[in-house]
C-alpha cells in the first residue's frame, strides 16, 4: 500500500504487540516511489516495531496482470510467497488490503477496522504515532504540509514543511506550530495518528465519508 494506506495498519500492529506481547517485523512494498522513506522513518521510530524489511510485490506475487494493485483484496494475500522469501521464519504473517468495490461504492468503513476484520484482529484506538517532542521553531506561525506530487496549498499563507526534513521532524514542527494546515494526503493520516490537531483544505465532495474512513483516531480535524 501507499504511505497513508499503510499508516492505517499501525493501530493494528500496536494491538497485536499489546495483546500478544510480541514485537512486530514490518515488510513493505518498496516499489512505492517517494512513499517508502516516510513510512520507514515512522516504523523505525515505533517502539513496538522490531525490524523493517522490503519486498517487490510484482516479483513475488502470483497475481499478474495490468491494473493489479497489492492493496486491493485479494491481491494482498501473499502469505505463502512472503513465508518462502523469509525461509518460513515467521509463525504468523498478516497481509493487509482493502476491498476496491467497497471503496468505490463508498461502503468502506474506517480503514484500520476494514484491514483488521480480514484477519479477525483488533484495533488499538489509544494508539499514538511516536515522533518525539514538539519543536517550537514555528510556535508563532502556521505551517502547511502539501500534497507533494499535486500541490493544492500554494495560495495558503504558511511556512511550508517539505520532504527534505523528513516526516518525523515535520511532525515535531507541526506539534509545536501555531496551527497546521494540510490536504487529503498521507501527511493528514500521520498527523491524525500522532494526535496533532490540524486544518484540512478539502476539495472533494465526500468529506464526511473521508472523515469516517481516515480519521476515527485523531487529535482533531477542522475543514477550511
Amino acid at each position: 500500500m501507499r504511505f497513508g494506506d499503510s499508516l492505517h495498519a499501525l493501530p493494528i500492529a500496536s494491538w497485536l504487540a499489546k495483546n500478544k506481547d510480541v514485537h512486530i517485523d514490518w515488510i513493505y512494498h518498496h516499489n512505492m516511489a517517494g512513499y517508502c522513506q516516510p513510512l520507514v522513518d515512522i516504523l523505525n521510530a515505533s517502539s513496538f516495531i522490531n525490524a523493517v524489511g522490503s519486498y517487490d510485490h510484482d516479483k513475488i506475487s502470483n497475481w499478474k496482470g495490468k491494473g493489479v494493485m497489492g492493496c486491493w483484496r485479494p491481491y494482498n494475500l501473499i502469505v505463502d510467497e512472503l513465508s518462502e522469501r523469509y525461509n518460513n521464519f515467521y509463525d504468523e504473517i498478516y497481509c493487509f488490503g482493502y476491498s476496491k468495490e467497497a471503496y468505490e461504492t463508498r461502503r468502506l468503513g474506517f480503514f484500520s477496522e476494514h484491514f483488521a476484520e480480514e484477519h479477525k484482529l483488533g484495533v488499538d484506538y489509544y494508539y499514538k504515532l511516536e515522533y518525539g517532542n514538539p519543536d517550537q521553531t514555528y510556535a508563532q506561525y502556521p505551517v502547511k504540509i502539501d500534497k507533494m506530487y499535486s500541490p493544492v496549498l500554494k495560495e495558503v499563507g504558511a511556512v511550508e514543511l517539505t520532504e527534505k526534513d523528513g516526516i518525523i521532524k515535520n511532525l515535531q514542527y507541526a506539534a509545536g506550530a501555531k496551527e497546521v494546515i494540510t490536504t487529503r494526503t498521507g501527511a493528514a493520516i500521520a498527523l491524525s495518528l500522532a494526535r496533532i490537531p490540524f486544518k484540512i483544505r478539502f476539495l472533494d465532495s465526500d468529506y464526511d465519508w473521508y472523515l469516517n474512513i481516515c480519521h476515527q483516531i485523531t487529535g482533531g480535524v477542522q475543514r477550511i
